[in-house]
């Protein structure tokens, strides 16, 4: 609180301390905001950017497996060709098509029910997924 030598009138000197106080409240407050808040460079100490972070053992071993299912995946394609070729033209149409088909435009274009398109289709991805981890374990 403000005290001098000098005499003011009191709802002056009143008004100085409730502003000094006001100020120091904020402050106070500006001071644990900052203590509470973070800047960039220390966030990225604490979660670094995924891109800067290296790729683990197992990770590049899915990846690599994942590459070698897709570089089969014409081969089971053309086993399922000869073994479904029902679910192969299914989903040619689905998966291979450029425009986007859904399975009810296959239904009409196949006179078949909804049901029966979904159903092949996945019975068809269940053969293709076979065809693909017995290549693996081969």
């Amino acid at each position: 609180m403000y005290t001098s030598m000098k005499t003011f009138p009191r709802n002056v000197e009143k008004e100085y301390n409730r502003m000094l106080r006001s100020e120091k409240y904020l402050k106070e407050r500006d001071a644990e905001y900052l203590n509470q808040s973070a800047d960039f460079d220390d966030i990225l100490e604490i979660n670094p950017d995924p891109a800067s972070i290296p790729i683990s053992e197992f990770e590049a071993e899915n990846i690599q497996k994942h590459n070698r299912r897709l570089d089969y995946l014409p081969v089971a394609m053309q086993m399922l060709k000869a073994d479904y070729p029902e679910g192969y033209f299914l989903i040619k149409d689905y998966y291979y098509n450029q425009d986007k088909v859904s399975m009810m435009y296959l239904a009409s274009k196949y006179s078949m029910t909804f049901e029966t398109v979904r159903y092949r289709i996945d019975r068809a991805k269940e053969l293709l997924k076979d065809y693909i981890i017995l290549h693996e374990n081969i």
